[in-house]
């Protein structure tokens, strides 16, 4: 249980970063007023202002499932990279509600962020992008010698 945190289950990246993250699974987890419940961010910085780069970590294969409970801000924010996009994403079972339903929050957000969503969920999560991205890129970003 993840009761009044900022995140509930994330993924977050560098800009400028290399390598992969692939094949993670988030599960039977139930979260009680977070202000984002699911969140992959690859332009993470710790600082006031980071400088914007275009390199990144692939991120590939990451489910989501059985994710449930009570939200302050915004349920789902998949922020991923113009140049590397997330493939892979798969969202289940996603059962989400405003902690206060009278407040308007903020939609799902979703950015370059490709799967498939193998069941309804609440709320409807419409901005990932079904598939894969269009140019078939390659995926990956390992670390040249």
């Amino acid at each position: 249980m993840m009761h009044n945190t900022m995140n509930g289950v994330r993924i977050k990246t560098w800009q400028g970063g290399s390598g992969n993250v692939q094949g993670v699974l988030f599960s039977n987890i139930q979260v009680s007023e977070v202000q984002l419940p699911i969140v992959i961010d690859q332009f993470y910085c710790d600082k006031r202002t980071c400088k914007n780069q275009t390199a990144a970590v692939a991120l590939s294969g990451i489910t989501y499932e059985k994710i449930r409970g009570t939200y302050t801000v915004k349920p789902v924010h998949l922020a991923c990279s113009d140049s590397l996009p997330c493939i892979g994403v798969t969202l289940s079972a996603i059962q989400l509600k405003p902690m206060q339903e009278r407040y308007h929050l903020y939609d799902p957000f979703c950015w370059q962020s490709y799967g498939e969503l193998t069941t309804p969920t609440v709320p409807p999560i419409a901005c990932l992008q079904i598939g894969k991205p269009p140019n078939n890129r390659v995926q990956s970003n390992y670390d040249m010698c």
